[in-house]
């Protein structure tokens, strides 16, 4: 498998990188990897060929492409709701677009595999014994999955031998290493809590979607029969496949407990990682995220509790407890999630009246929901936690809906027993506990505050340590239960105590609990409804939830004991406990239990008012409960029947009847229809019969109420003849003529011989089967014959009119004449609708024999019938053909492109208008094969040969062997294959345009791979069509709107967004069956000329210049530099040669538009002056379209130049054009990858020299960068063959007799210092930007010693100068005898000390203090030191103070006064700092001068204040 790269914080996913060579070359997106030696690579990672190769790897790097373009769209997502005017929230919105993610994790994949699977097994046999052929997982492979030309071994590991290793590798390479890792990722550390929720909610999804038909869950097996459910591994039939053994159901069963427990493990940990407090700052987002998580952790324990019984009781004992821990671990952070709520508010504060408790943090919005999650997770901890039936009950009294849920639920009686940690008495103990909690909750409003000692004597009880860790993970959750639980207990049993026969339920004093927080609405109504269920569902807690509710609707809180209830609040929170209690007390269980008195006395209190309900409710109840020990007809005579269930009886047969009336509305609108159609300009009958019968019947009523008139050549006709004639026999053909016709077909034309297929040519004499009887029958219907005479026997006589015979004898001898116009229309149309018979007849024929030639005479009358026009669907067919040639046309002009090669086509139309109606017909029916029914499929075989290549053979062996002949059949030759070529560009085009239109999405892809298919057996194939086969190639235009819908994607364009992606997806796809395509032309075609152009179109799609998306344009640029360029010397030829004239054109082009960018950088920089900052960026929009198209042939050509150095010649050439300015800074922008690559296979020293050697003067500037970039960026230091070329080329390169000092810059890190100190002043000579350059470079790789002098020895050389030393040396630069003068020496240093970003206030304090110190020793001061002093005090402030009490006492101390210079600069450094703005004077400085300086001073600078010495 390829290498797979996974997002990381904010960043995005991508995808493989293109490989083209490890050594010698490397491509837009990443370096390079691949050896040149691998000439059979493929088009994909690592290679396309391998990927074609084998079709399976190539369908899941598809997949894993589409995963990771969406998780970069989910990563990239700021979290936020992007659409204000969009109705759904940005949870959805995330949804959404983790949607396709879900679908490929939990679907596609499998489907991959089962379909790909079969696919590969089936046809490695195959491929062994023949050795070619075609299936449909890949285009232009043979049916082992082989690409021809390259070598791969049938029977390899590229086909997986079983369906079991193919599905196993999907979810592998998908799920386990992509998408799983990303989502964990995204749940942990993402900065938006929304992203991190939906990550949560995907892996919820995806379980639930594992358990749908055909996906990773969906298998259940039973070894004893040997057989499984499920569509995951497929059904098997036992005539075809043998059924799997015990060991691969075996085998299969575990993997799919490994499959889930991997999956829920991840869904565990991106859980408890949510839950731990702290993951954000904002407690607000803090505990939105905690409640998505927790609601995430309800999701999930029951599941992984399920998946742990699996295991126990499978006798994996560890592989239970792998799982245990982590859900252990999960509800231990929630529990502590719920009781650190306290130490969030300021409970620890208060204490008294009100339940001074729960502090005002836990309230918030998310503070509530955090709270509501965890007490419904505390919910369902109860239920798993607990055992279904009461403890007399038998386990096998379970009920109906548990045997339909059990998948879903999980009980105490579920887990096996025999674990040695996971026992029912350690969880049954957490339940308990748990329900404690809960009715604490219920009873108190909130929780009662747990004291420390408390915890501290559990903590000891339970033997946990300081951390809250036990001997079994099951103690620390107790450890953290039963604090609270025993404080609810202590109060509880207070209240027992003062129960009485006078107050049997006495009211609790709630003013004195002090409470760790407090419920509100929300929170206190799940609590409510908890209890409740736990009693209908736990019936052990049936009598203590009863109780529970109970007391509190007696006692119910108030305004007064309640601190975060509303009135409004206290008023729903006492409905709700009302009527829990009354749903309790309708239950059987309340008598069965005895629960039902406390239930009756709490309901009938004054408190509740509920007696008449609470009567009627007892009632049933006990009516239940004798049901339940009742006989049969006690129990048919309950006949319990509630009003509100017959109102919704009453609502489902309403709505029922309301469906069926609409249906029969629909049936009489389409019938209406039907008819409609048969009105005005007849109808065609459906090919379906019955719908034709029906279509007729309904027509009925259209047909004219009276015959039709006689016509002209009618009334000469004498009356008998007329009477014959209109006395037709009524048939069923006749009735059908009538009505397809609207009643045309009963006006009599003699002329007009060819109808109904030629019938109505002929007459048919039936008067031998009428007897005399009714040949003399009379008008008076009614009168009876006696005598019957018996007929003739006589039989049927057909024969040909006169009138038509005549005809075409005039046509024959050429005579004039209306009719023989006439004739001649009509044998056209004969023949065009023979033609068109034979057509369908080749297409629904099974035989393929009798198929094939039909095609093969379809062909030969479609040269041979010139002129003929096309009726019917081939009509239709011709037009499409045409819209075709005409779209074609277009996208050739709008790429720039010779349009000639289609100007012949329309001619070409008139003369064979036939050939292109056959060829669309061909094209438009080759996807009939894909909608037919799997039978028909599995029996059905397709013809030899096409119609398109009969027409194409036809066409090269109509004519002779002389040269005007083969001249004529190469034309039609061409003709019909830039047509048959045209006619699938416009399929595919068509596909692109409407991606929810899947028969046109299945109808470009057969066309294109039979495209493919042909091209490589025709036996000439010309450069034209080599060409407009590369547009298949341009699918930029659905890739844009894939993108752009899949940014705008919402829950009502879902489905468009899902099916353009698949388009696009297809569209690549075909896109490559083309580089395929152009390969094996290039491979493989005898003809020179056409071996080049194929190598010209693939660099063409490479560079730009032909239209192709990003994504294809990498694979063709791998296709030309990984396959075509090492095949051979001579193909390595033509890309050379095609390469070098894209550059030309890159150049003229970058000349072209050189005035219109530089006029559109200067108004940019007019509104943008920054943007000069950057000088590899474009500064314009008109730059960076430019920009943009010349990179692509300089990337290209680049790729080549490491192949063959020499070629970096012509790169200079064209990119240093005068006027190709665009170009050349795409070159440079590309530099750092040549450089690299080319000193890495060829030394950086030897690759320096000759291109040093092949660049002119006027290239100066591209040998620059490229040895600019031959230095290592970071790392090691330049290595000493490459200095010493480079001083070579600066020796060599001599301009005007003077060396320039630019051919040093990319190496001078690399020099030593002692060196670098004798090359300064030509440094310091050159101008401003390179003096910049040389000093950036001396210390780039010194950035920590920046501030420091460096001591050196002569064993250890010093390499490179840090600032602080450049500043140091620049001041004692000898500028005299470098005949430098004195004002560019000051100069230098003053452009150190204006860049106060490098040379900053502490590098030139730094400086200033070493050579002030030499000084002390005895060295002079440089002649700009105070220059620099002065300067220094006027740029950086913070340098005052310093300047003030060291440095001038300093040089006080070194007699700078014998210097005339020096002291004079000291004294005016002294003056300027002596009155400062910023509180720091130089007085004291000033003050330590020897009495003869001290006047001198004062005399130039007499004192302003009363300070004197």
């Amino acid at each position: 498998m390829s290498q797979r790269r996974h997002a990381t914080g904010s960043g995005s996913l991508h995808r493989p990188p293109m490989s083209v060579d490890d050594d010698d070359n490397y491509s837009q997106t990443s370096e390079t990897s691949s050896h040149s030696s691998q000439s059979d690579t493929d088009l994909q990672d690592p290679s396309l060929l391998a990927a074609a190769a084998d079709p399976f790897q190539a369908a899941i790097s598809e997949l894993e492409s589409l995963v990771v373009a969406h998780l970069n769209s989910f990563k990239e997502h700021p979290g936020i709701k992007t659409n204000p005017h969009s109705t759904d929230s940005v949870h959805r919105e995330l949804e959404l677009l983790l949607r396709p993610i879900l679908e490929i994790a939990a679907h596609t994949g499998p489907a991959q595999a089962r379909a790909h699977y079969w696919k590969s097994s089936a046809t490695s046999a195959a491929a062994a014994a023949a050795g070619a052929g075609s299936n449909d997982a890949g285009v232009g492979v043979d049916g082992s999955g082989n690409i021809p030309g390259v070598n791969v071994n049938v029977g390899s590991n590229s086909h997986r031998r079983t369906i079991d290793a193919a599905i196993e590798e999907v979810h592998n390479v998908l799920n386990l290493e992509l998408i799983f890792p990303v989502l964990l990722e995204t749940a942990q550390s993402d900065s938006s809590p929304n992203k991190r929720a939906a990550a949560l909610s995907f892996f919820h999804n995806l379980f639930i979607e594992y358990k749908l038909p055909g996906s990773y869950l969906d298998y259940v097996e039973n070894p004893l029969l040997i057989r499984y459910s499920g569509t995951l591994y497929r059904s098997f039939e036992k005539q075809k496949h043998a059924p799997p053994s015990r060991m691969v159901l075996k085998q299969r069963t575990v993997s799919k407990a490994n499959r889930c427990q991997k999956l829920l493990r991840y869904w565990i940990e991106a859980s408890s990682f949510c839950i731990l407090p702290g993951a954000f700052t904002s407690i607000e987002k803090d505990d939105k995220i905690a409640s998505r998580a927790v609601i995430s952790s309800s999701a999930v324990i029951r599941p992984a509790l399920n998946h742990v019984k699996d295991k126990i009781k499978s006798a994996d004992d560890a592989g239970a407890l792998r799982l245990f821990l982590p859900v252990m671990k999960m509800i231990g952070g929630v529990l502590q999630r719920l009781f650190a709520m306290a130490m969030n508010g300021s409970a620890s504060d208060h204490g008294g009246g009100g339940g001074g408790g729960g502090g005002g943090s836990n309230n918030t919005s998310g503070g509530d929901a955090l709270k509501s999650a965890c007490i419904k997770f505390l919910e369902i901890v109860v239920l798993c936690f607990s055992s279904r039936a009461q403890p007399a009950e038998s386990h096998k009294k379970l009920s109906r809906s548990h045997v339909a849920n059990k998948e879903e639920d999980f009980a105490l009686e579920d887990l096996p027993v025999g674990h040695p940690i996971i026992t029912r008495q350690a969880l049954e103990e957490i339940g308990e506990d748990a329900f404690t909690v809960l009715r604490g909750l219920a009873m108190m409003g909130g929780q009662v505050r747990v004291d420390s000692g408390v915890k501290s004597d559990v903590r000891m009880s339970l033997g946990l340590d300081a951390y809250g860790q036990g001997a079994t993970p099951t103690l620390a959750i107790v450890g953290i239960l039963r604090p609270a639980a025993l404080s609810y207990l202590e109060l509880e049993s207070t209240m027992n105590e003062q129960v009485s026969q006078e107050q049997p339920f006495p009211s609790l004093d709630r003013s004195d609990v002090d409470m760790d927080f407090q419920l509100n609405q929300k929170s206190y109504a799940l609590t409510i409804n908890a209890i409740s269920m736990l009693a209908t569902n736990r019936p052990t807690f049936f009598v203590d939830s009863s109780s529970c509710l109970a007391r509190r609707a007696m006692d119910p809180p108030t305004v007064e004991n309640s601190l975060y209830l509303s009135k409004a609040a206290i008023m729903t929170v006492n409905s709700h406990l009302r009527a829990s209690c009354l749903t309790l007390l309708r239950n059987a269980l309340s008598v069965t239990t005895g629960a039902s008195d406390i239930l009756f006395k709490a309901l009938s209190s004054k408190e509740c008012g509920m007696k008449i309900q609470a009567e009627k409710a007892l009632r049933m109840a006990t009516q239940a409960a004798s049901l339940k020990t009742a006989g049969r007809a006690a129990r048919n005579r309950a006949a319990v029947f509630y009003e509100w269930e017959g109102t919704a009886l009453a609502e489902m047969d309403a709505f029922g009847s309301k469906r069926k009336r609409a249906g029969e509305d629909k049936l009489e609108q389409m019938r209406a229809a039907k008819a409609a159609r048969g009105l005005g300009n007849g109808i065609q009958l459906p090919k379906n019969m019955v719908d034709a019968c029906d279509l007729i019947l309904l027509n009925l009523g259209n047909l004219p109420t009276s015959r039709a008139a006689v016509t002209a050549g009618d009334k000469k006709k004498s009356k008998g003849q007329l009477d014959g004639k209109r006395k037709r026999l009524f048939t069923l053909d006749y009735l059908v003529d009538a009505i397809v016709t609207n009643g045309e077909s009963l006006i009599s034309n003699e002329n007009k011989w060819y109808g109904r297929d030629g019938g109505d040519a002929w007459v048919m004499d039936i008067s031998a089967l009428v007897s005399e009887d009714e040949a003399d029958e009379s008008d008076d219907m009614m009168t009876v014959k006696t005598e019957n005479k018996k007929k003739v026997p006589a039989p049927v006589s057909f024969t040909l009119k006169t009138k038509i015979m005549d005809a075409a004898l005039a046509t024959k001898e050429g005579s004039p004449g209306d009719n023989v116009e006439l004739y001649k229309e009509q044998c056209k149309v004969a023949a065009a609708d023979a033609v068109e018979r034979i057509l369908n007849r080749s297409r629904s024929i099974r035989d393929t024999s009798v198929a094939d030639f039909g095609n093969q005479i379809a062909a030969k009358m479609a040269w041979s019938l010139q002129k003929l026009k096309p009726h019917n669907e081939l009509k239709t067919a011709a037009d499409m053909a045409s819209e075709a040639v005409s779209s074609t046309s277009r996208k050739l002009g709008l790429n720039n492109v010779e349009t000639g090669v289609l100007e012949k086509l329309p001619s070409f139309f008139d003369e064979f208008p036939l050939v292109p109606s056959f060829i669309q017909y061909d094209i438009n029916n080759a996807s009939a094969s894909n909608t037919d029914n799997l039978e028909s499929e599995k029996t059905q075989e397709k013809p030899v040969l096409s119609l398109t290549q009969r027409l194409l053979n036809e066409a090269i062996l109509a004519y002779g062997d002389d040269k005007e002949a083969e001249s004529r059949k190469l034309e039609k030759f061409e003709n019909t294959l830039h047509l048959y070529i045209t006619s699938v560009l416009h399929a595919c085009e068509r596909a692109d345009e409407k991606p929810l239109d899947t028969q046109r999405k299945k109808l470009a892809s057969a066309v294109s791979s039979s495209l493919s298919k042909d091209l490589s057996v025709l036996p000439v194939v010309t450069e034209h069509s080599l060409e407009l086969l590369s547009f298949l190639c341009d699918v930029d235009g659905i890739t844009k709107k894939a993108i752009e819908i899949s940014r705008k994607t919402t829950n009502q364009n879902l489905a468009t967004a899902a099916a353009t992606n698949a388009a696009k997806a297809s569209a690549e796809k075909r896109a490559k069956a083309a580089l395929l395509a152009l390969r094996d032309a290039a491979f493989q075609r005898s003809k020179a000329s056409v071996r080049k152009y194929a190598v010209n179109c693939a660099v063409g799609l490479a560079s730009g210049r032909l239209p192709a998306s990003l994504s294809v344009e990498e694979m063709a640029l791998k296709l030309v530099m990984n396959v075509i360029y090492p095949k051979s010397p001579d193909l390595a030829n033509h890309v050379i040669a095609a390469a070098t004239n894209e550059l030309e054109r890159a150049s003229k082009f970058a000349c072209e538009v050189n005035d219109s960018i530089t006029q559109s950088n200067e108004e940019a920089l007019l509104k943008r002056p920054e943007l000069s900052i950057n000088p590899s960026q474009p500064l314009s929009e008109t730059e960076k379209n430019a920009l943009d198209r010349v990179k692509k042939p300089a990337n290209l050509f680049m790729a080549l130049c490491i192949r063959q150095p020499e070629m970096i010649k012509d790169l200079m050439k064209f990119s240093c054009t005068e006027g190709a300015d665009v170009l050349a800074k795409a070159v440079r922008n590309n530099m750092p990858k040549l450089a690299r690559a080319a000193a890495k296979k060829y030394g950086g020293a030897k690759i320096a020299l000759q291109v040093a050697e092949l660049a002119d003067f006027s290239e100066t500037a591209i040998l620059l960068s490229f040895l600019d970039n031959l230095a290592p960026a970071s790392g090691s230091a330049p290595g000493q063959d490459l200095i010493d070329a480079c001083i070579k080329i600066q020796d060599d390169r001599l301009l005007d007799g003077q060396k320039d000092p630019r051919f040093i810059i990319p190496i001078i890190s690399g020099m030593k210092r002692s060196e670098l100190e004798g090359r300064l002043p030509e440094l310091v000579n050159a101008e401003d930007n390179v003096f910049r350059a040389a000093l950036h470079r001396m210390s780039e790789r010194l950035k920590r010693q920046i501030y420091s002098f460096r001591e050196e020895s002569e064993e250890a050389p010093l390499v490179g100068m840090t600032l602080c030393e450049e500043l140091v040396y620049l001041h004692r630069l000898d500028f005299a005898s470098a005949n430098m003068p004195q004002k560019r020496y000051l100069q230098a240093i003053t452009l150190c000390l204006e860049n106060d970003e490098v040379y900053t206030d502490r590098v030139v304090m730094a400086a200033l203090d070493h050579i002030s110190g030499t000084f002390l020793n005895g060295e002079p001061l440089p002649l700009a030191y105070m220059r620099t002093v002065i300067l220094t005090c006027s740029k950086h402030e913070s340098l005052h103070s310093w300047i003030c009490n060291v440095l001038l006492p300093r040089l006080v101390e070194g007699q700078v006064y014998n210097d005339r210079r020096q002291w004079e600069g000291w004294m005016r450094c002294a003056q300027k700092l002596e009155m400062g703005d910023t509180g720091v004077s130089s007085i004291e400085a000033i003050k330590q001068l020897p009495q003869e300086q001290y006047q001198n001073y004062r005399q130039k600078y007499p004192q302003k204040g009363k300070v004197g010495k």
